[in-house]
């Protein structure tokens, strides 16, 4: 449960919530820390005067536009509400956690009611500390904000279980409360188990105790162990090999492989790549606040209050899509630089590849491949027939590759609306999944629509050809790595001349689609008659 902490915590002071309150961008805060960060604006250039007058800014527009100058303060400590000419500037603090704190323009007056929800001062704006959404408050003030109680029994949960007393770790039944935890053994023991266990002679006078709770911090923050040479297990790594990209020890340079390679110091190697650090750290901070996120629901979902639970649902879902999108869409990339690249020599790798027969049959049979297609490629019929649930192109592969040999395939058109230009050939098996076949250089393709067809690799685009396709046609593919061409043909007739010439390597069969178009593979094939008698001649 630790890494749920960070979501307990209020972003403006710091602490664990106190009386929380929901704002609407899903976000919470303290009651108190809500009224810390309220901004006054002035009452001629409210949004609802300017409603008033007819300009049709919104709340959120009116404060999205002065967000920046809001934010801009200068190093001196003041800060003001920019965009207002009237505006005066208002000092400022920073809380605990870094957020700018902007007292009240006027003292509230006094209330019955608690000084978070005391009333405040008309126009008062709230921005959150964590998105920067900005809201201008209604007559309710604070109180028009919903009390988050889930969170705050997710807390009081939290600290509970926090607060328990750490447990001996050697008592046999009914384990009693540490008294110590010895840093050298990392074990904690309870009085009788540490005289018993751990008596202060011999080796082990010279083990350092602490007191649980230090322990249980130092345990956490404890370095790792130095790592040993796989080859010499008492030696520990001290030297980078350059040429390998591998520790190495002192006996490695002396008496291994790594004798006559070029080495530098293990330390130096290390701030050369700290940018890899870096990463790791950025990576390891968002993992740390999702699986906080996570244990935060799982908490709730345990809440048996109805009407609290319904409350924070929609706000909690909210977070989770927007978490889920952080990661879908790369905005956790790695930051990579210059200063160290890595990369994979795989020539030797291809190399070998491409000396393999894959298919030496005159015929084979082979159906599409679900593992290496795009996610909106839908497969029925033993995944011999495909297609596509979006608009756009999606790339398919056949399961076989093929390096030598003369093969040929067909596809059937089961369905064609809209007039859309299915393409059809072969590719890598690293080509580009998300557009259409012949965009990249790993793939070589035809792309017919209903009234004529062009090849194309690598988006250039060659032989217009006259003759297109509708539902139930038979477009067919022939590649004859022996003399390295690939030729397409439509209803049993060759569609232009030979498409590509000098293509060698290994080969997948290959289509892309949209959801306009569905076809069905045709697999163990014979090359047509007339073209094996072709070959002979030539």
């Amino acid at each position: 449960m630790e890494e749920m902490e960070e979501e307990l915590k209020c972003p403006v002071c710091g602490s664990f919530y106190r009386e929380p309150i929901i704002l609407p961008c899903s976000h919470n805060l303290c009651q108190a820390c809500a009224r810390n960060i309220l901004v006054q604006t002035p009452e001629s250039e409210s949004p609802q005067s300017r409603r008033a007058s007819g300009s049709g800014v919104s709340d959120y527009d009116y404060l999205d536009l002065d967000k920046m100058s809001l934010y801009s303060e200068a190093d001196s400590g003041y800060g003001s509400y920019g965009g207002f000419a009237s505006a005066p500037t208002t000092p400022c603090q920073r809380s605990p956690n870094g957020v700018r704190v902007f007292p009240p323009a006027m003292p509230p007056p006094a209330t019955h009611l608690s000084p978070a929800l005391a009333s405040v001062p008309r126009n008062s704006c709230i921005t959150c500390p964590q998105c920067h959404r900005s809201l201008i408050l209604d007559d309710r003030g604070l109180r028009g904000f919903p009390k988050n109680r889930v969170l705050e029994g997710v807390i009081d949960r939290y600290q509970q279980s926090k607060a328990a007393a750490l447990k001996c770790q050697l008592c046999e039944k009914a384990p009693k409360e540490a008294t110590v935890m010895c840093e050298q053994c990392d074990v904690f023991y309870c009085d009788p188990c540490r005289l018993r266990c751990h008596p202060p002679r011999g080796p082990l006078a010279k083990h350092r105790l602490v007191p649980p709770a230090q322990g249980r911090v130092s345990r956490r923050l404890s370095p790792r162990k130095v790592s040993t040479c796989t080859d010499h297990e008492l030696e520990n790594h001290s030297m980078y090999c350059v040429q390998c990209k591998m520790p190495v020890c002192y006996q490695c340079l002396e008496e291994g492989k790594h004798s006559s390679h070029e080495v530098k110091a293990l330390g130096a190697m290390w701030k050369l790549h700290k940018v890899v650090r870096d990463q790791i750290s950025h990576c390891t901070v968002k993992l740390r606040q999702t699986t906080g996120l996570m244990e935060y629901c799982l908490e709730v979902i345990k809440e048996n209050d109805p009407s609290g639970f319904l409350q924070i649902s929609d706000a909690l879902i909210r977070r989770v899509h927007l978490t889920e999108d952080q990661w879908g869409k790369g905005t956790l990339t790695p930051r990579m630089t210059t200063d160290f690249d890595l990369s994979l020599d795989n020539s030797p790798l291809l190399q070998s590849i491409h000396q393999l027969d894959f298919m030496q049959m005159k015929v084979a049979w082979f159906a599409f491949d679900p593992g290496s297609a795009h996610s909106d490629i839908i497969f029925s019929n033993d995944n011999l027939t495909v297609t596509c649930s979006s608009y756009d192109d999606r790339v398919v592969l056949g399961k076989t590759g093929f390096s030598k040999g003369v093969h040929y395939w067909e596809l059937t058109v089961d369905r064609y609306d809209n007039h859309p230009d299915p393409a059809f050939g072969v590719a890598r098996i690293d080509v580009m999944k998300d557009v259409m076949l012949g965009k990249d250089d790993k793939a070589w393709a035809m792309y017919v629509d209903n009234n004529r067809s062009w090849f194309m690799h690598n988006n250039s685009h060659t032989n217009r050809t006259e003759g297109g396709i509708t539902k139930g046609a038979t477009v067919g593919v022939l590649l004859d790595l022996n003399r390295k061409t690939l030729t397409f043909f439509i209803n049993d007739e060759q569609q232009g001349p030979i498409a590509f010439e000098n293509v060698e390597g290994l080969f997948f069969p290959a289509v892309s689609l949209n959801r306009n178009v569905q076809v069905t593979l045709h697999t163990g094939l014979p090359v047509p008659d007339f073209y094996s008698s072709r070959a002979s001649i030539a």
